[in-house]
């Protein structure tokens, strides 16, 4: 993949973006943001030096270099347990005006994740805009409920030829055979993410996805793998990661009339554009179940537009 040239954003910049992201989102969700864009940034910043780490030691010893090239803090190391990393922030740019350092967290979320090649999170416990000397950041391994698992692999035939790179939208009520295209792909070796109204585990019982990552619409944050409905810019990462860090993806969305219902319809027709167009550099393919009856005719007509019609 061609790496794009680092350019340094100013600290004002940092701020302005932030208080833009508020106003548009709410501030909860303006926090998230930031710290998944963070994230990016420290993956990218690691891909761009093309540098990996053996074990947490060997990572410990290369980020304090590393976190010079950000310019947002110095930073010290204080943990020496095996299974996280306590560091301390100083003079952090971002912390102020009691706004806590997203950014930088998700920057080191993202510089260990990619030097581990395993997904790392970050959490700030101190921060110095709420009066405290420095900024305490704790970066701990997670799993990733992303990742696919191994699942058994039918030596039959498959039902269905998907072309790569495409965007299936499957016109049906009951959306029983967009279920039996992907549980077809991924039983034929294909890396699927199931995202879905029902609650997943049914669906893996029933359908023999043991070990396929699913991502639940739903407003109860209780697990891990919930996704509140109308945050669909963390759906869009979460679809983004999927897409480009797993080998030949199949993204089936299960649940596009509940999104639609609980967001609007240029929104969600945005939101399938942006899928679409890392379908397609990616080489993956997105099966969308749609109701006819739940749309105008409009809707449906644009939504035709930007994907094929699936035929049996």
């Amino acid at each position: 993949m061609k790496q794009l040239p680092f350019f340094v954003m100013p600290g004002s910049a940092l701020a302005d973006l932030r208080e833009e992201m508020e106003i548009i989102e709410g501030e909860r969700r303006a926090k998230l943001i930031i710290y998944r864009y963070g994230q990016r940034c420290g993956k990218g910043l690691v891909e761009h030096m093309d540098l990996d780490a053996e074990d947490l030691e060997d990572a410990k010893s290369i980020l304090p270099a590393l976190w010079m090239e950000t310019g947002l803090s110095r930073l010290t190391m204080e943990s020496d347990s095996d299974s996280e990393l306590i560091v301390h922030l100083e003079e952090s740019i971002e912390g102020q005006d009691g706004r806590r350092c997203d950014f930088a967290r998700g920057y080191l979320s993202g510089i260990m994740t990619a030097l581990l090649s395993t997904r790392f999170e970050a959490d700030e416990i101190e921060c110095i805009s709420e009066g405290y000397p420095v900024c305490v950041i704790q970066i701990y391994e997670v799993p990733d409920i992303l990742k696919p698992q191994r699942i058994v692999i039918s030596s039959e035939q498959p039902k269905y030829e998907l072309e790569k790179g495409y965007s299936y939208l499957i016109e049906e009520e009951k959306q029983d055979q967009a279920m039996d295209v992907f549980v077809d792909a991924v039983h034929h070796g294909s890396s699927g993410l199931c995202i879905t109204r029902e609650y997943p585990e049914k669906i893996r019982e029933s359908n023999e996805l043991d070990g396929v990552p699913f991502l639940w619409l739903s407003s109860d944050q209780t697990h891990d793998f919930s996704r509140e409905p109308m945050n669909i810019p963390l759906l869009y990462a979460d679809l983004k990661t999927f897409i480009t860090e797993n080998p030949d993806p199949i993204v089936l969305i299960s649940g596009l009339e509940y999104l639609i219902s609980q967001n609007s319809f240029p929104k969600i027709l945005k939101f399938i554009q942006l899928i679409d167009e890392k379908v397609a550099i990616a080489n993956a393919v997105l099966v969308v179940p749609i109701s006819p009856l739940t749309l105008r005719e409009q809707e449906l007509k644009l939504l035709e537009k930007e994907m094929r019609a699936f035929l049996s």
